[in-house]
């Protein structure tokens, strides 16, 4: 009896005939490569080949599911007339975007992204040399002409008509405002969050104190203009994370 159940199940599980075909973009009618097709009843698949094709052993009644990303799923039914001697079925996928309900930005804390050395073109790190390892040349009252045979060369100041570019100018004006906007900014933290509030709350050793600044990393709407019960709560939450380090 266990025998003849056996065979029953395994002739069950033995494919009809292996079903053959190809992906093609329902647009541009290219071929798809790497889709996934899936048998859902039996769990088993495999992937579309380079030129969009397939071959999978199916039963009749198998249902097949094919999706790729970027189009919408194709679902069918295997029946008898796919199981003709050389029939292909060609399938074209159509493209679907997804488009999102909506979204949120969210405030992005001071140190998110790396903070590398500024260096100002115009002041070079080392004297009589610019940022591009390039010597400067000093001003018209400093050119000294140089002889050589009959042929007198005089140096030519580039790098001082560089500074004549207006283009130059207004990127020099934009760096200088944004200096004084983040001067204003910190000036109004500090109005909310400093070390003599962060000392009253927490009664913390001055020698960690910055340290432990630091480690707060407020964002500015979590504390600009925010009262000081607030804060104070804020920086009673961030203190004890600070200790259990």
């Amino acid at each position: 009896m266990l025998l003849l159940v056996t065979g029953v199940v395994h002739a069950q599980n033995r494919p009809d005939f292996y079903l053959k075909g190809q992906l093609l973009d329902s647009a541009s009618k290219r071929p798809m490569a790497f889709a996934s097709v899936l048998v859902l009843n039996k769990n088993k698949g495999i992937a579309s080949s380079a030129d969009g094709k397939f071959e999978i052993p199916v039963s009749i009644g198998d249902s097949i599911k094919i999706s790729s990303v970027g189009y919408a799923d194709y679902t069918f039914l295997v029946t008898s007339e796919m199981r003709v001697s050389g029939y292909v079925k060609t399938i074209e996928m159509t493209e679907e975007a997804l488009a999102l309900d909506d979204f949120r930005i969210y405030q992005m804390s001071d140190n998110f992204y790396l903070r590398r050395k500024v260096l100002d073109t115009l002041d070079p790190p080392v004297k009589g040399v610019n940022v591009l390892g390039m010597p400067v040349i000093g001003p018209p009252s400093k050119f000294v002409p140089q002889e050589s045979g009959d042929v007198t060369l005089l140096s030519i100041p580039i790098f001082q008509e560089i500074s004549k570019n207006p283009k130059q100018a207004r990127i020099i004006r934009k760096m200088e405002e944004a200096e004084t906007f983040q001067t204003q900014r910190q000036k109004e933290r500090e109005k909310y969050f400093n070390k003599k509030l962060v000392k009253r709350v927490t009664r913390i050793d001055d020698r960690v104190i910055d340290e432990f600044m630091e480690f707060c990393n407020f964002l500015d709407g979590e504390i600009l203009g925010r009262s000081e019960l607030d804060i104070t709560k804020k920086i009673l939450i961030k203190y004890q994370a600070f200790l259990r380090r």
